[in-house]
């Protein structure tokens, strides 16, 4: 009897437990969250953007929470293009009355204002949200009519909106007229439907539409305004301020690359230009302060071992380097240092180099490293005495093609943000130039050092600077790839216009371009007359060390067939005159193959034990006990438009 009771005691229980769930459950879905009113009033400015005022209550579910969000569509794409793109300045955000902290977060299309701080939560019950923005590109004109299409109540909120109202208003406090409305098409529903849940009216100028019934979550109201106005009548600069926010690279690109193009042609017409030049004259006289290796530096030869060959070849011409031709062909030539005690010419501070650099037992490019060493010491040579005495490359006037790109790169980054865009005030446009102008130098400073390291004709760390730009280009997307492209193509032209020579460099470049001119125009009347063979012999020996130099070797070897050949020597002459000058050591690869292969190994060696080094600082690091890191009309829908979005809340 008393386990009957027992048993009927705790069904009581069981039933009692199930009904009070039931209850509290059902308590709780009577105060889920919800929008209890939803009022968006929207103002059409004299300057065609939008003025909005949304006014939320947003009732909470009794859960902690810190606020809410609110996410605002900026772009519509089709086939991955903007088909249609807007720009929303924030100009207030309000809880309560209060102003209220928020954070903004991009996405794909759009705009996150995610509005509370995480530190504290908001009041259960109603909440009423308020914010205020202006939005750019979403009024079009098309003949004489104004068309406004907006996402007032966006699709995407994520709880129900028990009632909303909007309001639809001329900012300048002038009423809107019936016989200016061309067309109203108001959507309700979700996104894409075309419902007709709502009333509508015209009331004290002023276009209300309210719903009349609740509008389930992801649920919505767009409605589209054809007008015929003067209350809107944007002037020049007002579309160009929408231009630039909605597309700044199609309003601000032009202006850079025109303020470019103008700053090149005047920085070149005052420090570009070179200075007069005088009519080249055929030069056959070896020049006496210019050295052949220089000769190749000024005519364009930035190859260390093309420099080491016509250093070589100069010490051949000036006797300080012997060779022995058994063979008489060129290809098996012994090259020893020379133990003539006969006067020899002075070496200009390169050839020393060069002659030091040479072993001096045999093999005279044994020292493999040594030439390696005195190529790299003999460009950075030429380098500075070629900028200080030769040409000015003005690089420093560089500098302002690299701040065009960083702004380009700029705008495109802060006109999408959400925030207040760059030009909205002229603090703004200076801060930007300002923050352009230090990065634009830090650049250049960096490029000056790279370039003295590897050199200014790097093929290779063009590549890497056009790869660099035109990728991050791409990221900003096409437009941003047409205009950097047309700006480094500019910036690639002027770096080249930009510098000019010294006026003694000009008169060096005259002088080598006379000989150039000598040597492959020279004709039978005109090729230069010797009293003797050995002073024949001599003039070769000094002046096709400079033929290589100036790239018309080919050419100083027909000439000095032709001159023995006006001078009508007999066989033995001819070998004599051949052997004088090493014929056979410009008429053939082998010598320039030789030092090639010494430099090569000098180089391989070199980055063998770079190679090496940073394998054991690897392996070190490895072992050392840290851890890792890382840091129109028809068609219309509702969320058409501008505008739209939804939130929730957090």
């Amino acid at each position: 009897m008393k386990s009957f009771s027992n048993r009927k005691l705790n069904s009581i229980f069981s039933i009692m437990f199930v009904f009070f769930t039931l209850f509290f459950l059902s308590a709780k879905s009577l105060i889920a969250e919800k929008i209890t009113n939803y009022e968006v009033t929207v103002q059409m400015n004299k300057n065609g953007t939008l003025t909005v005022n949304e006014v939320i209550d947003y009732e909470f579910d009794g859960a902690a929470k810190h606020g809410i969000y609110r996410d605002i569509p900026l772009r519509s794409k089709k086939n991955g293009v903007d088909i249609y793109k807007s720009y929303i300045k924030m100009n207030s955000i309000k809880r309560n009355g209060i102003s209220e902290e928020y954070s903004t977060k991009l996405f794909d299309e759009g705009i996150r204002y995610r509005v509370g701080s995480a530190d504290r939560f908001v009041e259960n019950g109603v909440n009423r949200y308020e914010f205020n923005y202006v939005i750019y590109n979403a009024v079009f004109e098309k003949n004489g009519i104004y068309q406004v299409y907006f996402n007032a109540i966006g699709q995407f909120w994520q709880v129900p909106i028990e009632k909303a109202a909007v309001n639809i208003k001329f900012g300048n406090g002038e009423p809107v007229l019936k016989n200016e409305i061309r067309q109203l098409d108001i959507f309700t529903g979700e996104y894409g439907q075309s419902g007709k849940d709502y009333i509508t009216n015209l009331n004290n100028g002023t276009v209300e539409i309210k719903t009349n019934k609740v509008l389930e979550a992801y649920n919505g109201l767009s409605f589209r305004l054809n007008l015929k106005t003067d209350n809107i009548s944007p002037t020049f600069w007002d579309k160009l301020q929408t231009l630039y926010y909605a597309h700044p690279l199609i309003a601000v690109g032009p202006i850079i690359i025109i303020l470019l193009a103008i700053y090149g042609f005047v920085t070149w017409y005052i420090f570009g230009r070179d200075v007069d030049k005088k009519a080249i004259v055929p030069e056959f006289n070896i020049p006496k302060d210019i050295s052949a290796m220089y000769a190749a530096y000024v005519n364009g030869e930035r190859e260390p071992r093309g420099i080491l060959t016509i250093g070589v070849l100069s010490l051949l011409s000036k006797g300080y380097v012997e060779a022995d031709d058994k063979e008489g062909n060129g290809r098996n030539v012994e090259y020893t240092l020379s133990n003539s005690e006969k006067n020899k010419p002075e070496l200009a501070e390169e050839e020393k180099i060069v002659f030091n650099a040479l072993s001096d037992t045999g093999y005279i490019f044994k020292k493999e490293r040594s030439l390696y060493d005195a190529s790299n010491r003999i460009l950075k040579l030429f380098e500075d005495k070629y900028k200080k005495k030769v040409y000015r490359d003005n690089s420093i006037f560089n500098v302002v093609f690299i701040i065009g790109i960083i702004i380009v790169f700029m705008v495109s980054a802060t006109a999408s943000t959400g925030t207040s865009g760059v030009s909205d005030s002229g603090f703004g446009v200076v801060s930007l130039i300002m923050v352009a102008s230090f990065f634009g130098i830090l650049l250049n400073m960096i490029f000056s050092i790279i370039n003295n390291i590897y050199g200014n004709n790097s093929i290779f760390l063009k590549i890497i600077k056009w790869i660099a730009v035109l990728f991050f280009s791409v990221i900003y997307g096409v437009l941003n790839f047409i205009v950097i492209g047309i700006i480094m193509a500019m910036y690639a032209v002027y770096s080249k216009i930009i510098g000019r020579y010294t006026v003694d460099g000009m008169r060096k470049k005259e002088y080598l371009d006379g000989m150039k001119m000598y040597i492959k125009t020279a004709e039978a009347n005109q090729i230069m007359k010797f009293n003797d063979v050995d002073e024949l012999v001599a003039y070769f020996k000094g002046i096709l060390p400079y033929a290589v130099a100036l790239g018309v070797k080919n050419e100083a070897v027909k000439l000095m067939k032709n001159t023995i050949k006006l001078y009508d020597f007999d066989e033995s002459t001819y070998s004599y005159i051949n052997r004088g000058v090493h014929f056979n050591s410009y008429n053939n690869f082998f010598l320039s193959d030789m030092i090639s292969r010494g430099y090569n190994n000098a180089y391989n060696e070199i980055a063998e034990e770079r190679f090496s080094t940073l394998r054991e600082n690897s392996r070190n690091s490895s072992g050392s006990g840290f851890g890792g890191g890382g840091f129109s009309s028809g068609g219309g829908f509702s969320g058409g438009g501008s505008g739209g979005g939804g939130g929730g809340s957090w």
